[in-house]
């Protein structure tokens, strides 16, 4: 009886626990996103509007709108391609790439700054 009970709560256990990451849907790039908020060990100062930098995944190109005091993404207009959670850019930057339910994380790649741009989907 005792092995029994073993092998069902080991079944269990095992169906109950997946690698499922529901952070990481299957997402769909398309449409605009507005930049919320940058995080780094760099001073942007007091009351920085990031909401002026804004990027649309169309089909597959990449389209960038700096017109605040801040840019991002500087020559990155053009052609990317993604591979597992990386995103390689026209200008040859590659982000990792995080989801969110509507937000999207881009967190630069060898930068020592640990640069991460955080957008909502608009």
């Amino acid at each position: 009886m005792k092995k029994i009970l073993l092998i069902v709560c080991t079944a269990i256990i095992n169906f109950s626990c997946s690698n499922d990451n529901d952070d990481n849907l299957t997402f769909d790039f398309e449409g605009p996103w507005t930049l919320y908020n940058v995080s780094c060990f760099c001073e942007f100062g007091e009351n920085s509007d990031f909401n002026t930098h804004k990027i649309t995944f169309d089909a597959e190109q990449l389209f960038v709108e700096n017109s605040g005091q801040h840019e991002f993404l500087a020559n990155a207009e053009g052609a990317y391609v993604i591979t597992d959670d990386i995103i390689t850019l026209n200008n040859g930057d590659q982000y990792r790439i995080e989801v969110r339910l509507d937000q999207l994380h881009l967190i630069y790649i060898d930068n020592p700054d640990e640069v991460t741009l955080e957008y909502f989907r608009g």
